[in-house]
């Protein structure tokens, strides 16, 4: 299974005082043990930077580290962003280019704690409680 893991995601993985922390942490390690394929856009690695080291004062270097190890990257190209524009059903254009981008590279799956936002996306969102759930039975 391939899965995009949203920017929501990373960060929780990024700051362990998050609440979702633990289950982030387990999708990645899903990952690194090839149990899953994971992907990742560099808009999200970039706003993960913001969030963890503006603003948890986290360094983040460490997860990137594992990330550029066990992940590959969605690129949020020209393609991507067309498939986003023409879809007018998305209320959040970000979610919706990361789902192009996700797609575009074989994502069926998007782990998000915002499943609403990617709806009316070509990617089906699962909480990442809930995928973890699922992969670890």
């Amino acid at each position: 299974m391939t899965v995009l893991f949203d920017t929501n995601v990373l960060i929780d993985a990024a700051v362990a005082s998050r609440s979702h922390h633990g289950a982030a942490v387990r999708l990645i390690a899903a990952a690194e043990r090839d149990i899953l394929d994971g992907l990742v856009a560099p808009a999200s690695i970039a706003t993960c930077w913001y969030v963890a080291y503006e603003r948890e004062d986290t360094d983040p270097r460490p997860l990137f580290n594992l990330l550029a190890d066990v992940m590959r990257i969605a690129l949020v190209g020209r393609s991507a962003l067309r498939t986003a524009l023409q879809n007018p059903g998305t209320d959040d254009f970000e979610d919706g280019y990361l789902a192009a981008a996700g797609a575009a590279a074989g994502a069926s799956v998007v782990a998000t704690r915002n499943e609403a936002d990617f709806e009316n996306t070509s990617l089906t969102p699962y909480h990442p409680l809930d995928l973890v759930q699922m992969i670890e039975q």
